[in-house]
């Protein structure tokens, strides 16, 4: 069961994540958005989320920062998580601009909240578990999504919601997290989101009455 909950922690590895929701966001906005865009977008995500972040791990343990590529330590995480919310944040900064693409680049602003959250919780001695951040943002984006859209979703949520289960009990039995930070990386992560579909939705109404 060991190598099941390390095989389940590597294939929904937080960090494939936001490849993953954007996949899925342009899927369900391909008449609006043509193919082309669509691969350049893909590419430029997954080149700021995926690559870029897999080089920098790879650097800090060259210099020998991080003991090793899991970055288990709270110590050795602060480095890449406050890299990461920068990186979210000036990726929400470029999509913002860009038309059709403004509610994928709240993704990434409810990303680097997450983000930023999570590192200022680590000088309190709590390492919460990134894995549970990443479902949870997912879900919260997609949730607010259909809320948005009026598309029926449910199936896809509940599947989301299901692995988020398997997700955190593959870092329950593997003892890399509490369940304390199990939950609360959950909750980071939805919250998140909901603020970010909040404060749009409180903007869009004043926009209206003005």
């Amino acid at each position: 069961m060991f190598r099941l909950y390390r095989l389940i922690s590597i294939i929904l590895h937080p960090i494939l994540l936001p490849v993953a929701a954007t996949i899925v966001f342009i899927t369900l906005n391909s008449s609006t958005i043509d193919s082309k865009s669509q691969l350049k977008i893909i590419f430029s995500i997954a080149a700021s989320t995926y690559i870029i972040p897999i080089i920098l791990v790879l650097v800090l343990k060259k210099v020998k920062i991080i003991e090793d590529l899991e970055v288990r330590k709270i110590d050795e995480r602060k480095i890449p998580v406050l890299f990461m919310t920068i990186v979210f944040f000036i990726l929400a900064k470029s999509l913002s601009g860009i038309p059709n693409l403004f509610f994928l680049s709240q993704l990434f602003i409810g990303c680097s909240l997450s983000l930023s959250i999570c590192y200022f919780l680590f000088f309190a001695k709590l390492k919460i578990s990134l894995h549970m951040i990443g479902i949870a943002t997912f879900i919260g984006f997609i949730l607010n999504y259909s809320l948005l859209t009026k598309t029926n979703l449910l199936i896809f949520i509940a599947s989301l919601i299901i692995l988020s289960g398997i997700i955190a009990q593959a870092r329950l039995k593997l003892k890399e997290h509490t369940l304390k930070e199990v939950l609360l990386g959950f909750a980071i992560g939805v919250l998140s989101q909901t603020l970010i579909f909040i404060a749009n939705f409180v903007s869009l109404l004043q926009e209206i009455n003005h």
